[in-house]
């Protein structure tokens, strides 16, 4: 894959892969939300997830992990193009998994692409609350969900909100990643230097600290 392809696997989804081998034999029902290049559902096929649904608002990321799964010879995976829950109706998963957009970046789409692959709303919490609040309803009875948090968007919001819905969170690991120029370049002016918290600043190039974030419900977390 081309290191300018829109939908090459980034250091969050690596982060994601390695959690998933850590993690072991996978069964159930498998949902990756934003499946991007589609390597994540690849993965889960491997590990022995029984049923694999993707999910993504882009027509061309659809198209991409609808091709790597045929490639894989993978059989049971469905990929849906639609906005985060909206087209899996009442659907319960055993495992869900996400890396949501969480900069606040301003810029128009470009004509061929959407900005889903950075764009959080004003605070970069848009997308990834949304999630959150339809996590409730479709995360089954011991299921569980691994999803990518930004350290600048708030870990310990994101930890009440579960809590008030029953849910609780974890974090399982802790990485960091430079933030590319292309990235920097669209953030709102003076949005750098307002925020502090999981940014990190060598000369010109900017760090930024994300973790991976295990989220079950709370009587299942209680018995481990």
């Amino acid at each position: 894959m081309p290191d300018d392809d829109p939908f090459r696997p980034s250091e969050y989804t690596a982060a994601l892969l390695r959690q998933l081998r850590l993690d072991g034999p996978c069964t159930g029902r498998v949902l990756d939300m934003g499946t991007g290049s589609g390597v994540l559902l690849a993965a889960l096929a491997t590990a022995g997830a029984d049923a694999l649904v993707g999910v993504d608002i882009e027509p061309a990321a659809v198209r991409c992990t609808r091709a790597l799964l045929q490639a894989q010879d993978v059989q049971h995976g469905i990929v849906h193009c639609g906005d985060l829950w909206e087209p899996l109706a009442s659907d319960r998963f055993d495992l869900v998994l996400f890396n949501p957009p969480q900069l606040p970046v301003q810029q128009a789409g470009d004509g061929h692409r959407l900005l889903s692959w950075s764009d959080g709303g004003e605070d970069g919490r848009a997308v990834l609350d949304r999630f959150l609040a339809g996590l409730p309803r479709h995360l089954a009875p011991g299921g569980r969900t691994l999803i990518t948090h930004s350290g600048f968007v708030g870990l310990a919001q994101t930890v009440r909100l579960l809590a008030g819905w029953g849910l609780h969170a974890e974090v399982l690991q802790t990485c960091a990643t430079l933030l590319p120029q292309a990235k920097l370049d669209v953030l709102p002016p003076g949005w750098l230097e307002r925020h502090d918290e999981g940014l990190h600043r060598i000369g010109p190039f900017v760090f930024s600290d994300f973790h991976v974030v295990e989220i079950r419900h709370g009587d299942a977390a209680a018995l481990g």
